[in-house]
């Protein structure tokens, strides 16, 4: 089932179904979700739930369990598409999947008439997920309302959400060694700061605000973060400006200190070293050689 809207109470609609729908503007007041896939394909979508705010972009998506009490709102024009589960339908799936020598869903999954529970938070596009929500919303976009083609996106859908969330045990097992129960909320915490570098890399993000997104001590946060990313939350901090600053010198002609002071940085010459570090070429260098290529590609087409 394909929907336009949100429909007017979610919780009466018997089925699993997509929500999908450009707006400049919509409100989706409170309710109580079943294990839903939240994605915005253009513009941001903001969900709130009782614990946390999300931000939706096209970068992202995010999960929530079946029971999480959430309202969205979209202020700018925005392309909304959301996978609702039918709370039947993801069991059945789960214990069509899931064996008992399947250790890391065991510690999650340890009665099978309880909801499926994964961890609600933002993930980043990946191979085992946005092919499927690419299938899903071209069928939408064609109007391709087949219910069996459709069930079986779903349970495609549902089993790569379960390979993603082994992948998640895996970085949880990177923390310190302590009671598994201790990891899983280390994890919860250090993923809540990194989603609130991802929101917020253009501000005045220092390490005691990073720490305290995560309830923790600024040296225990500094040693958890690069215990589960692999990087320090400032290295992590720096990809994100470094990223954005590339996309500004190629997508306009915005001054170089201008794009140093948009994406967080205090100092035009900091700004210029760590750049030509990643690149190996100055921000200027950097954005006439683009310019260049771009323009023999087009002049070759």
């Amino acid at each position: 089932m394909i929907l336009r809207r949100y429909p007017e109470s979610i919780q009466n609609v018997k089925d699993n179904f997509i929500v999908h729908f450009t707006a400049e503007s919509s409100k989706l007041s409170r309710h109580v979700t079943p294990l839903t896939l939240k994605c915005s394909m253009q513009g941001q979508e903001t969900f709130n739930t009782t614990k946390r705010t999300y931000g939706v972009n096209p970068g992202n998506f995010l999960i929530l369990n079946e029971g999480q009490q959430c309202e969205s709102l979209i202020e700018n024009s925005s392309e909304s598409f959301t996978i609702y589960f039918k709370p039947e339908f993801a069991n059945s799936a789960l214990k069509s999947l899931t064996t008992p020598s399947d250790r890391m869903l065991n510690l999650s999954f340890k009665n099978y008439s309880q909801p499926v529970i994964f961890f609600e938070k933002l993930y980043p596009h990946n191979y085992y997920i946005s092919p499927v929500i690419m299938k899903m919303r071209l069928a939408s976009k064609i109007n391709f309302d087949d219910e069996n083609w459709l069930k079986e996106r779903y349970f495609e859908l549902l089993e790569n959400l379960l390979k993603l969330h082994r992948e998640l045990y895996k970085e949880i097992e990177k923390l310190p060694p302590v009671k598994f129960s201790t990891k899983t909320e280390l994890y919860r915490r250090v993923s809540r700061a990194k989603e609130f570098i991802d929101m917020g890399f253009t501000d005045n993000l220092t390490l005691k605000k990073m720490s305290g997104e995560a309830c923790l001590s600024q040296f225990h946060f500094l040693r958890i973060f690069k215990s589960v990313y692999n990087q320090t939350p400032h290295q992590y901090l720096t990809k994100k400006r470094i990223e954005k600053a590339v996309d500004l010198l190629r997508r306009t002609d915005m001054p170089i200190t201008g794009i140093c002071f948009e994406i967080g940085f205090e100092s035009v010459s900091s700004f210029s070293i760590m750049f030509k570090t990643k690149f190996g070429l100055s921000p200027e260098i950097f954005r006439e050689s683009y310019r260049k290529h771009l323009a023999k590609f087009k002049l070759f087409k």
